[in-house]
């Protein structure tokens, strides 16, 4: 079988592996051995699967291929840790990724989409437009990229999904590198350690609530008037749909749900904003994230100042559920939340 016709065994769920191993006649150990292969020492041939029968590392040759990104350029912020890299896959599809350090904690910030299909009017991503959903194994190779050559030994390490595109919008792929990021033979990281950020589509987040998948929640909300939240973002759910939804899947699972409110200034910062905003939010399973708007050439929109955001937040005080506000990192390298872009060849569906 030519290599256009093998199936990129990365981007299989672990019950399709699990049944070809069966359909192969292997004993279903050699799942568990393939799973750390691919994903725990991060091979690039099935010859390098030493504790594999030859005849089986040569039917999963002969039938599957193991793709990996390639580096195109990088570049290392001059205010903080935070390097921007830019990936090539297999199909010269190009994208970015971020990997960020604070306190000496490393976080992988992956994109799941080439740009993005939302049209946000406050993100640069959006601006670059929409040409297609990231294969699971693409989301997964962008770790092993960094593990492979950024993440220092045996130091733990998140990831957040605020890259590039809307999660919910590829729901199947990404589901599915859920899936291996969870699964023990795998990566073994739980919910604490992986972050999904989303406008909020209410249908799916419910549905995800009750999956067996391990993850955190953040909902970009932005907005306490669905006037204003339809305004800067043109695909989203009304506040009330949105929330009811987040709090049906903290409910579901014992845990809190952070909501993202870009500070835009003049248009969301008001003092009735924050009041509002604790009116939706308070004796709610919610953390508040505030995050000053990182200005691009060309917005509309401008960065709070200090002043403003020190006010806003001391409306919020106490009445509203916990609230940091999150100083992006990666602002002079355009890493910052809402400033990723698709930079080079588009790629096939």
């Amino acid at each position: 079988m030519d290599a256009v016709n093998k199936r990129k065994i990365k981007n299989l769920s672990l019950a399709t592996i699990s049944q070809l191993i069966e359909e192969m006649g292997e004993k279903r150990h050699r799942k568990v051995q393939i799973l750390q292969w691919l994903f725990q020492k991060g091979v690039d041939s099935f010859s390098e699967m030493t504790n594999l029968p030859l005849s089986l590392r040569k039917t999963l040759h002969d039938r599957f291929t193991i793709t990996k990104l390639q580096l195109v350029d990088s570049v290392r912020s001059a205010e903080d840790t935070s390097q921007k890299f830019l990936l090539v896959s297999d199909d010269s599809a190009t994208f970015e990724a971020v990997l960020m350090e604070s306190r000496g904690h490393q976080t992988i910030c992956v994109s799941c989409q080439l740009g993005c299909p939302l049209g946000c009017t406050f993100c640069l991503t959006g601006e670059s437009g929409f040409v297609r959903n990231l294969r699971s194994d693409e989301i997964l190779n962008q770790i092993l990229f960094f593990k492979r050559g950024y993440i220092r030994a045996r130091q733990r390490f998140n990831i957040v999904f605020m890259g590039m595109g809307e999660p919910l919008l590829n729901i199947d792929n990404v589901s599915r590198a859920l899936e291996i990021l969870n699964e023990t033979d795998a990566f073994a990281l739980r919910e604490k350690r992986i972050t999904l950020s989303t406008i909020g589509f209410p249908d799916k987040i419910i549905a995800l609530s009750n999956s067996h998948l391990k993850f955190a929640l953040a909902i970009s909300l932005n907005a306490t008037t669905d006037s204003l939240r339809k305004k800067i973002m043109p695909h989203a759910c009304t506040i009330h749909e949105t929330l009811e939804a987040a709090e049906t899947f903290a409910e579901t699972r014992g845990t809190r749900v952070s909501l993202e409110y870009v500070l835009l200034a003049g248009v969301n910062d008001r003092p009735e904003d924050a009041k509002r905003l604790v009116a939706l939010t308070a004796k709610r399973p919610f953390k508040i994230n505030l995050i000053p708007f990182n200005r691009w050439d060309g917005s509309q929109f401008r960065t709070p100042s200090d002043e403003r955001i020190d006010r806003f937040v001391q409306t919020l005080l106490p009445q509203a559920p916990a609230v940091t506000v999150r100083r992006s990192q990666g602002k002079d390298i355009g890493a910052a939340c809402g400033l990723l872009r698709v930079t080079g060849g588009k790629g096939k569906q």
